[in-house]
């Protein structure tokens, strides 16, 4: 364990030395006008964005390559960044300022502005007897006006976020509870207190079983913000506030070491993504809170540079707490701790049977984990069709050879204006089209917290049940039951559906996705991606198989094409049924 976490921090140290060489004489890209008002006039958020957070980028380099290093010239590039961070016309994103109708639309407080004032908090306090003081005055200045006076002098909500249940409330609460403690002395009682009231609301956010329902990259950005300002807040109170004592975090802790396939591939359900990394400060955080959490493969870590938002909260206690932890080592106090599975300890693509997890089921969250001797993996989900950033996807499931996950849940998309507005569910990665779940009568899921699963029963042996129907809209449907069922030695999934209704109900059409062009023989579907493959056979002999190519802007804002696998199912006197099943070599 202690090499495995040395290992880690030399390569963080190598990474930020390497950029601080690397960007010393590059000049920081200036944020235009041109570029804020694209999203006003086009919906596109990257190109501003792009230029914002590069600028983020070069605050979190110096910063900590001066906390690393001690050197003079960083230290000189890290008070010039700073000063031109509090020069910047706002910190807050285009996408959430609304400049038609909010004059003071500079100081919105939005997750960006937070996490800026944080940042700048933090470092001044942090380097205090290192930077001038005329710049940690100006910080100051700029940190409460921005951030901290339109917050506090506002009723609460002050934003949406304040009594919301996702990232943004302990992002945003978080980092504001930060900046207060460091800047403004002796923080009223009455401040405090709202921003744990705030918290209470992202807690509530996750089930009593842990799941965090926005995905597990949501998961590492809200509650690294919790836990960096509830370790702040701890010391702060002398012991007396522990925000990390409540009897749900424990669970919640576990979340993150749930989501991983021992391959290193993660469920990506929601806005997710299905090689998600996995932060060491926290995990090493969460670890020493609470017995039951393990690390997963450090392959899987983030980097220095992973974040394309290069968060210091996150960065900064990425090595702090790393450091911290390994101190504990030393001292002989968490030897319990061990790492999850290595793919290196695989032998000829097979992991060791002890070493094969046992599925994981998320009762009210409706999800359900699973993976087998031969690392084949599946997860497959409930719910429904109001979650956190939710894709309608009632009753889908994912399945996966090793490292190549070959019928897919494609995760976030692209971040536009249309993706948070009504036109999100026409885009192919939120619908249910861009889901493994049928078609009905011509019809897709829809969205609303009604159109969810009516019932969902899963054991550890493979066998899960979702009952799906009422995601559709639809009258003529009077059910629709996928039974699975997965067998945790060879990895075959077994897939059963039926369809009951009327007469009125007289299409069905199953519905695949995946990123690799099918291979359609008879009524077998090969799927190959790179060296893992799989086979989709259907029980109807006859059945005629087709493929449509569709596009999908990824959360890069990179152009994929998918392929969506469809055949029709056999429907009489208002009833169908469908069998197939999928496995690897």
């Amino acid at each position: 364990m202690k090499e495995y976490l040395e290992k880690y921090l030399a390569e963080y140290r190598s990474c930020v030395e390497n950029y601080a060489l690397e960007l010393r004489n590059q000049p920081m890209p200036e944020l235009t006008e041109e570029k804020f008002s694209l999203f006003e006039k086009t919906g596109n958020r990257m190109i501003y964005e792009e230029d914002y957070f590069i600028r983020r980028k070069y605050l979190a380099v110096y910063a900590m390559a001066y906390w690393i290093g001690r050197k003079k010239e960083d230290l000189n590039k890290l008070e010039e960044v700073i000063e031109a961070v509090c020069m910047e016309n706002s910190w807050a994103l285009p996408a959430h300022t609304d400049r038609k109708n909010n004059p003071d639309w500079r100081n919105t407080v939005d997750l960006f502005a937070c996490e800026t004032g944080q940042t700048l908090a933090e470092l001044i306090t942090i380097f205090q007897q290192d930077l001038k003081k005329d710049l940690r005055e100006h910080v100051k200045k700029e940190v409460i006006s921005r951030v901290l006076t339109p917050f506090y002098q506002s009723e609460a909500p002050c934003e949406p976020w304040e009594y919301n249940t996702n990232n943004w409330c302990a992002v945003c609460a978080g980092a504001i509870g930060s900046a207060s403690i460091y800047l403004l002395k002796d923080v009223p009682e009455k401040c405090l207190e709202r921003i744990r009231y705030s918290l209470t609301h992202y807690l509530k956010g996750f089930t009593d079983d842990g799941a965090c329902m926005e995905g597990l990259a949501y998961f590492s950005y809200g509650m690294a913000y919790y836990a960096g300002f509830s370790q702040q807040y701890l010391e702060y109170s002398h012991g007396a506030a522990d925000l990390m004592a409540d009897e749900k975090i424990a669970s919640i802790a576990e979340f993150q070491q749930k989501c991983y396939f021992d391959s290193g591939l993660t469920v990506s359900f929601s806005d997710g993504y299905m090689n998600d990394c996995f932060h060491m400060g926290l995990t090493c955080y969460l670890a020493g809170r609470f017995p039951n959490v393990r690390f997963p493969n450090r392959k899987c870590a983030a980097a220095f540079d992973s974040d394309s938002c290069y968060r210091f909260m996150t960065l900064y206690r990425d090595y702090i707490w790393v450091e911290a932890y390994l101190e504990k080592i030393s001292e002989n106090q968490y030897q319990r701790i061990q790492p999850c599975p290595d793919t290196n300890n695989s032998v000829h693509g097979k992991v060791h049977s002890g070493l094969v997890k046992e599925p994981v089921i998320f009762e009210q969250a409706q999800w359900y984990i699973a993976q087998s001797g031969n690392m084949c993996g599946m997860a497959a989900k409930g719910g429904n069709n109001a979650e956190h950033h939710n894709h309608n996807d009632v009753g889908s499931f994912l399945y996966l050879s090793k490292n190549t996950m070959l019928l897919a849940d494609l995760g976030a998309g692209e971040y536009t204006k249309d993706y948070f507005s009504g036109k999100r569910y026409q885009i192919l990665c939120n619908s249910s089209l861009g889901h493994n779940v049928p078609v009905i009568n011509g019809s897709l899921q829809m969205e609303g917290e009604r159109f969810a699963c009516d019932r969902f029963e899963a054991d550890k042996n493979g066998n899960v049940e979702i009952s799906f129907g009422n995601a559709y809209d639809l009258d003529e449907l009077d059910e629709a039951v996928r039974r699975i069922r997965f067998n945790r030695e060879t990895g075959m999934m077994q897939i059963a559906d039926t369809f009951t209704g009327g007469n009125g109900l007289v299409d069905v059409k199953e519905n695949l996705v995946t990123r690799y062009v099918p291979r359609i023989r008879g009524n077998k579907v090969q799927i190959c991606g790179g060296n893992e493959d799989c086979t989709v056979e259907i029980d109807d002999p006859d059945v005629k198989i087709s493929y449509q190519v569709m596009e999908h802007k990824n959360h890069a804002g990179k152009t994929e094409h998918v392929f969506l696998i469809q055949w029709q199912v056999d429907v009489n006197d208002g009833y169908g049924k469908s069998k197939f099943r999928i496995y690897c070599k």
